[in-house]
């Protein structure tokens, strides 16, 4: 007797009388074929329409969980296990912590009601293309791999909490169906392989993930997430040896990574993220050993956050779709690179910087400060923050590029000045003094205004001169000389020749920089007694020579502040 036969024997001896299809099974396993059930056109075979097939396509479930817990019967199946294609089966399959030494293996057929496979041992899971209801593997030990793909549909939940599988979960082009709530439910599954929901593939609920470690990718490129206002892709604390790929992923709902770990490169190219209103993607704390590329028609609407994430090459943000409805929040994320462009840049109040460190800008991302400033004053809120400033300051100084560092500095200083509260002494400095030197990083702006005082006080000062409006200082600057006249002697006083000679330029530098002494404000000062009257009131009368003295005192008061601006401004003892 071979081994179908004997297959047969026990089966009847089980379940009695059974029909051609159960038997078919049973040859089919017995000398390790498939147990074909397909028939007519494309459409006949279809498993959304499995239940129109006739009996000679109907299996029941507890035949096919007794051909994997029976002890007899198990040692009947062959090495290829058991491979169905086409079947309708009825009935729950019921395989809970039981131990298939061979792959179960379902090709476009239709389970009527739930598959339970919680805790239990198998070799490989194949469910190509088939339609089932409920799957609960909690726990379930798998080999090799598990295709849940090619046509693959469940309506309802899929359960692999705690899941182990040494191969690859492939889910592409498959359908996970449980609208509002939990389509796949993964929460510490352990894949050795790649995690694969790509290619068509498409959920209608929330896929979980969290704490998950997949030992190659986790691939979700041009995959369909629907999960409108609610978790669409939960991945907390995912662990991955290599990428994350949402390149052309179409997610409608939350993209949640926070604190994941990606040993190479997180790709969302291409892709559409839409949660409007909420999150569309947030990676808070995850590591990402490779790149981040948010580009060429990434489109997100809602909040796209990073916040505190470490990211170990380039931070791609570019070629972005609709960039004013995405709100970028990158606030104490670290990057390697940055790399964007000023088309993908948002608008006003929709980016956050604060924290965020850097090591450079790509260069072929703006570097020039006029640009980043525009950047910066994008930030979220009128709150002013420092270290966006000093952060883009410090990249464009290691780049070579001072002046852009310099002027980024300067507009911080300014934006201090108007988001800020000042006191009246810091009013004097962020308003009057600080913009002379540009807050202590331009100190040679001071000249101008160093050069400006003493023209114009070469200019006012040679006027007093020559309108009499400077006299000498003290009687000793005259001399007294008799002259014979036709009347008699006259006494008169003289400029002595040996009291200095006034010049105008010498005097007005003098006057202003007020370490220097060339022998000319000593001799010479304007005179308030001198020079016709500009105003009068009461006991008060001021003249043009009175004029002029107020002028020379503002005259040294601005040399000695612009003068020690300048100095400290070279120092930099005064820079912000």
């Amino acid at each position: 007797m071979d081994n179908a036969e004997k297959l047969l024997e026990l089966a009847r001896g089980k379940f009695g009388k059974f029909g051609g299809a159960e038997e078919k099974l049973f040859r089919a396993v017995a000398n390790g074929d498939t147990a074909d059930y397909s028939a007519g056109t494309e459409e006949d075979n279809d498993p959304a329409k499995a239940g129109d097939w006739g009996e000679e396509r109907r299996l029941k479930a507890d035949r096919i969980a007794w051909l994997c817990t029976d002890p007899q019967a198990k040692e009947l199946v062959t090495k290829n296990g058991i491979q169905i294609q086409g079947a309708f089966i009825g009935g729950k399959l019921d395989l809970q912590f039981a131990r298939i030494p061979f792959p179960l293996l379902f090709y476009r057929s239709a389970f009527l009601e739930e598959i339970n496979m919680l805790h239990a041992e198998i070799c490989t899971l194949v469910l190509s293309g088939t339609h089932t209801g409920h799957i609960k593997a909690d726990g379930l030990n798998v080999e090799g791999n598990i295709f849940l793909r090619d046509g693959f549909k469940a309506d309802g939940e899929v359960r692999l909490l705690g899941a182990k599988i040494g191969g690859n979960l492939d889910c592409s082009k498959g359908q996970f169906v449980n609208q509002g709530a939990m389509a796949l439910i993964a929460d510490g599954l352990k894949v050795e392989g790649g995690v694969y929901l790509r290619n068509g593939f498409k959920a209608e609920g929330e896929i979980r993930l969290p704490r998950a470690i997949i030992g190659v990718d986790f691939d979700c490129g041009n995959g369909q997430f629907v999960n409108e206002g609610k978790n669409a892709l939960t991945a907390d604390g995912l662990k991955v040896e290599g990428g994350v790929f949402l390149q052309d992923a179409n997610v409608s709902g939350e993209v949640s990574l926070i604190s994941a770990t990606i040993g190479r490169n997180l790709a969302c190219t291409g892709g559409q993220f839409v949660n409007k209103g909420a999150r569309a993607i947030i990676a808070d704390g995850a590591k990402v050993d490779g790149n981040v590329f948010l580009r060429n028609g990434f489109k997100a609407k809602g909040e796209v956050d990073f916040i505190g994430a470490t990211i170990g090459g380039y931070f791609v943000w570019t070629g972005v779709k609709s960039p004013m409805d995405v709100t970028l929040d990158l606030r104490s994320a670290r990057i390697g690179a940055l790399c964007d462009d000023e088309n993908s840049w948002q608008g006003k109040g929709r980016l956050f910087l604060d924290g965020l460190v850097y090591d450079r800008i790509d260069d072929d991302a703006p570097k020039d400060a006029k640009s980043r400033i525009e950047w910066l004053h994008r930030q979220g809120d009128e709150r002013f923050r420092p270290q966006p400033y000093e952060q883009l300051a410090e990249v464009l100084r290691k780049d070579g590029h001072d002046e852009d560092a310099r002027e980024v500095l300067i507009q911080k200083n300014k934006d201090k000045a108007r988001l800020t509260g000042l006191t009246f002494g810091e009013w004097l400095w962020y308003r009057v003094f600080g913009p002379v030197i540009g807050y202590g990083y331009r100190p040679l702006g001071a000249l101008k205004w160093i050069v400006l005082f003493i023209v114009l006080g070469w200019i006012f000062f040679g006027y007093g001169y020559k309108g009499g409006l400077i006299t000498p200082e003290g009687e000793s600057a005259y001399v007294t000389k008799e002259i014979i006249t036709a009347g008699g002697k006259e006494v008169k006083k003289e400029l002595s020749e040996l009291y200095p000679k006034f010049n105008f330029l010498v005097y007005s530098i003098e006057a202003f920089l007020p370490v220097v002494n060339l022998y000319e404000v000593k001799y010479w000062l304007p005179n308030a007694n001198r020079g016709a009257e500009v105003f009068k009131c009461c006991w008060f009368t001021l003249r043009l020579g009175g004029l002029l003295r107020i002028y020379f005192w503002v005259h040294i008061c601005f040399g000695w502040i612009l003068t020690t601006l300048f100095v400290v401004g070279l120092t930099g003892l005064v820079r912000t």
